[in-house]
């Protein structure tokens, strides 16, 4: 965020504190609990934003240098994300055309080709078929026409998206505005520091709702962050199908005393982004968390993967202790206290127990992400 940006965004923080509000939605807004629940909905949301929409799944440094590759599961699409010899990243489909065997798992480094375990067929890092074994028992095999499934694959403001199906879409117009703040981090310099695999009983979106409002943080997290942020005071602003809310952490008024020009907003808040339509991206000081939430075979089950980034390589004891103890309470506070509630509203969701929920004016990113994503699975 650039740093003229950061003090009108202080300026408007102190605003709400001074008289006791926040950025609140026109009005009151109800969503069918069947959004959470239906399996026709949930199969519509996999068809269209999951498959035709680019969607984030890291920062540069994921894959860094020619021949690192991670693989994916996007909703259901095993994929392979890779920088090619020519430092490109690319994204295929993680099937061996001869009889679909998955060709990589995990991630690695410095791989020179693809090759599958089954029978040894080879590709190379930009997806062309290269060699047979026993080629002339595949002599009708057209080796153009038999390279890896490719996906779109787009790198900017060093950030990794992929859109599995579709035309392409423009990344600008996908961002919506949003790429103003993210052109200003630097994001190209960070590098993975953490990241883990969270299973849960509940309905994928509930994943990115649990951070779209800050009202809940005196009551849930009372013990934990709560006395740390102020709670139910975000500013919110909407980037079209995006959206950015910022949670101000209490010594944010101590900005006051000094001038304006020594303000920087990353230490005195959490700046939670949502990349729709599944990603939480959380700016803190001195780390990134993202929270990446896919369907996981049913409408009740979820698979976030959670990845941190550090602006610079942790190579020191002193630094990763400091890292582990923020990145441990922000992870703890989010799996040992929202995901097990969510899970509750999810079993009560199933059990037929309302036909919808409520979002009050003070919880606008509830209202824009749920009627955005119901415009965009229409």
């Amino acid at each position: 965020m650039r740093h003229e940006d950061q003090i009108q965004m202080v300026r408007r923080v102190m605003r709400h504190v001074e008289e006791g509000t926040t950025t609140y939605a026109d009005r009151m807004h109800r969503n069918p609990v069947s959004a959470y629940t239906c399996p026709e909905r949930f199969e519509r949301e996999q068809e269209t934003v999951f498959r035709k929409w680019p969607l984030l799944i890291g920062m540069s440094n994921l894959v860094a240098e020619p021949g690192d590759y991670v693989t994916e599961d996007i909703a259901g699409i095993p994929a392979i994300i890779v920088r090619d010899r020519q430092g490109k990243v690319r994204a295929f489909k993680n099937v061996c055309r001869h009889r679909g065997a998955r060709l990589v798992e995990g991630e690695g480094c410095g791989l020179k080709m693809f090759s599958c375990p089954y029978h040894a067929w080879t590709y190379t890092l930009e997806g062309r078929l290269k060699g047979i074994p026993d080629a002339k028992s595949f002599d009708e095999v057209d080796k153009a026409e038999q390279g890896l499934f490719e996906m779109n694959a787009i790198e900017k403001y060093g950030l990794i998206f992929v859109q599995p199906e579709g035309e392409p879409v423009d990344i600008d117009e996908a961002l919506g505005g949003m790429q103003r703040d993210m052109e200003g981090y630097g994001f190209e310099n960070f590098h993975p520091y953490r990241h883990l695999t969270i299973r849960r009983k509940f309905n994928w979106k509930l994943s990115p709702e649990t951070f779209m409002e800050g009202y809940h943080l005196q009551y849930l997290h009372k013990d934990t962050v709560g006395p740390i942020f102020f709670s139910n005071l975000m500013p919110f602003d909407e980037f079209g199908r995006n959206s950015r809310l910022v949670v101000p952490r209490r010594r944010i008024m101590e900005l006051r005393d000094r001038p304006e020009d020594d303000w920087k907003l990353i230490p005195e808040t959490a700046i939670v982004y949502t990349f729709f339509p599944h990603v939480t991206f959380i700016m803190q000081a001195g780390h990134v968390e993202m929270w990446r939430s896919y369907p996981d075979g049913a409408p009740d089950r979820a698979r976030v993967e959670v990845s941190v980034y550090t602006p610079q390589k942790v190579e020191t004891e002193k630094a990763k202790a400091f890292y582990d103890k923020n990145i441990d309470l922000a992870i703890a506070t989010v799996d040992k206290e929202d995901f097990p509630l969510s899970e509750g509203i999810q079993a009560g969701h199933m059990a037929a127990m309302q036909d919808h929920v409520t979002y009050g004016r003070n919880e606008p990113a509830l209202i824009h992400y749920c009627t955005t994503m119901e415009a965009a699975t229409a």
